[in-house]
């Protein structure tokens, strides 16, 4: 056995500390403790204990991962996806502890990092029924959507330009370039609110030919981004959702069929020795009859 596959027995503290149920009760308290201290009131009122349990729940994942690496060795640890997803976490997560000892508001990164943290109450879809399989659902239709994606991002980038040279001038704040044209057009694709930016516009006393074309432009960015490109979308993601149901349904339709062939077939072979039995018995008893006839024909002749 080598090194990499030894593994360590641990002790009755060690199996505490990386016990799944403890652990998901931490990343609980933890995503609460985050929760709760975003509320400025709460975060007075605190004086800033909840930061220090934020700590402490970082320490603890710390010691959590380095203590399954001793048990189950660095390749067992790294061959499972959510210890992988958790490390990255808890490194992410490290800067963060020289808050107490230095001011990291000035670096932004670090609140960037902090947030990471949040990510980790992800693993609490483990205990979702199904979770594994709702994730690879999700990955399988984001992966068989990304042609529509594309498309719709095509659609949004030309109409986006297209809204841009046409009314640049009249609505700035909209159009003004072609990144503040593109987010104006996303929310057209939506559908929700798409009729509110050239209602907004025409109240500015705009002229009745460019609020009417302004308004049939948006029309048909709707048909063909929102109603079109994205119920598109939604049908391939939703089918690709439910393709192993649609699998395991073919499967079995498929299994049933082959069953019913081989009973078919079973009971046609069955139904050919039933009807070679018969004709064998058929000829038996027809040559006990003429054995018969004749042994009655030879005793009429001695008879006689």
């Amino acid at each position: 056995m080598t090194n990499s596959q030894k593994t360590i027995q641990p002790n009755r503290l060690v199996r505490f500390l990386i016990n799944e149920n403890v652990v998901m009760t931490l990343i609980l308290m933890n995503t609460l403790v985050l929760f709760l201290d975003e509320f400025p009131e709460i975060h007075r009122q605190t004086y800033g204990l909840l930061l220090w349990l934020d700590y402490a729940c970082i320490i603890f994942f710390l010691v959590e991962a380095i203590l399954k690496i001793r048990v189950y060795s660095w390749k067992a640890y790294w061959s499972s996806g959510w210890n992988r997803f958790d490390f990255i976490v808890v490194v992410l997560s490290l800067p963060t502890l020289l808050a107490p000892i230095m001011n990291v508001q000035p670096f932004s990164v670090f609140l960037v990092l902090r947030m990471g943290r949040l990510l980790r109450s992800i693993r609490l879809l483990r205990f979702i029924p199904n979770a594994e399989h709702i994730i690879m659902g999700v990955f399988r239709s984001l992966k068989a959507s990304v042609g529509i994606f594309a498309i719709l991002f095509i659609l949004n980038l030309a109409f986006a330009m297209g809204a841009t040279m046409l009314f640049q001038q009249e609505a700035p704040q909209y159009f003004g370039n072609p990144l503040t044209s593109m987010y104006s057009l996303f929310k057209v694709f939506t559908i929700e609110g798409w009729f509110e930016i050239p209602d907004a516009l025409a109240e500015n006393g705009m002229s009745d030919g460019t609020i009417l074309l302004m308004r049939l432009y948006f029309i048909v960015a709707v048909i063909c981004g929102g109603i079109l490109g994205l119920s598109l979308a939604n049908a391939i993601f939703v089918d690709e959702m439910t393709a192993d149901n649609t699998s395991k349904v073919e499967q079995m339709v498929a299994d049933m069929h082959a069953e019913m062939t081989q009973l078919q077939e079973s009971t046609a072979d069955e139904r050919s020795a039933m009807l070679e039995t018969v004709k064998a018995d058929l000829q038996e008893l027809r040559e006990m009859m003429l054995a018969m006839k004749a042994d009655i024909n030879g005793r009429n002749a001695d008879d006689a």
